[in-house]
């Protein structure tokens, strides 16, 4: 059986939330997450936090300058 682990699912929703929800995509996962929290869920809240950052580290990534094949980093 295939199973996927959680850092993989929430690399994978990070993807879909920037997909699905574009420049809004932060502020539903934060808002969700503190939804959670509220409804007393401290582990959904930290999962929806993951998501948040992923979804900060493809903004950032995505922002990096790609290196032409040729270029030596360091």
């Amino acid at each position: 059986m295939w199973w996927i682990d959680l850092d993989a699912a929430v690399e994978m929703y990070a993807r879909f939330c920037r997909a699905r929800y574009g420049d809004t995509a932060m502020a539903k996962v934060r808002a969700r997450a503190t939804e959670l929290r509220r409804a007393g869920d401290l582990e959904g809240g930290r999962v929806w936090d993951e998501v948040a950052k992923e979804l900060d580290r493809l903004k950032n990534a995505h922002l990096q300058p790609v290196l032409a094949a040729h270029e030596k980093v360091g």
